[in-house]
């Protein structure tokens, strides 16, 4: 069997065995991402380590294919599975208390800049379908190209961002982080956040000169 299939086969069974409470209703309608997170670091319980699969993988799989500008899913599949199979075995290391979705980021996002790093070489091309933040698109001509026609110079404009100011301006724009979940997710300090995310969207201004004039 694949490696790729028997990794998310081992993952897709803990997603299948949800925890079921007294009355019935599942694990995934009840506890937060920290309760969850809190059981599997204190017990290795994978029915509930499966729930966050489930509510995650999606996210994470398309986290990976806008860092990887992977034009095939396969990559992304590959670093998503990694980062659930690291978040799994280092599930010790979360703290209780703690936000489990910037510390699950945080782990993925490591996986995407050691397969860069590992590849050396630089994207092509990132998709951006998808913004969650339509109310910034005020008077800045970037927030515009986030929602309009111009996501195709956007999205090669991003891909040749350095990979930890694209990792900021994605966790950002895409997965609609807080600046304090994005320091905990890229490992930086909150001002460090500010000014990645001042530079790549001045970068995506230089780069973005000539289609927005």
């Amino acid at each position: 069997m694949p490696e790729r299939a028997l990794g998310w086969g081992i993952i897709t069974r803990m997603a299948g065995s949800r925890p079921k409470s007294s009355d019935g209703s599942s694990a995934r309608e009840e506890a937060s991402d920290e309760a969850l997170a809190e059981r599997v670091r204190a017990t290795g319980d994978v029915a509930a380590f499966g729930v966050l699969v489930t509510r995650y993988r999606a996210r994470v799989v398309a986290l990976a294919r806008r860092m990887l500008a992977a034009q095939a899913s396969d990559e992304a599949e590959d670093v998503a599975q990694e980062a659930f199979v690291a978040a799994y075995d280092k599930r010790l290391s979360f703290r209780r208390g703690e936000p489990f979705r910037p510390w699950l980021y945080r782990i993925a996002v490591n996986r995407c800049l050691d397969r860069l790093r590992a590849q050396a070489r630089r994207p092509v091309l990132v998709e951006i379908t998808t913004v969650v933040e339509p109310a910034l698109a005020g008077g800045d001509p970037v927030e515009a190209l986030l929602t309009e026609e111009g996501e195709k110079f956007l999205s090669a404009a991003v891909a040749a961002l350095p990979p930890k100011l694209r990792a900021v301006f994605l966790l950002r724009h895409l997965d609609d982080l807080s600046y304090e979940e994005i320091a905990a997710a890229v490992g930086v300090p909150l001002g460090t956040v500010k000014t990645h995310l001042f530079r790549a969207r001045a970068q995506l201004r230089a780069a973005l000169s000539e289609y927005l004039s």
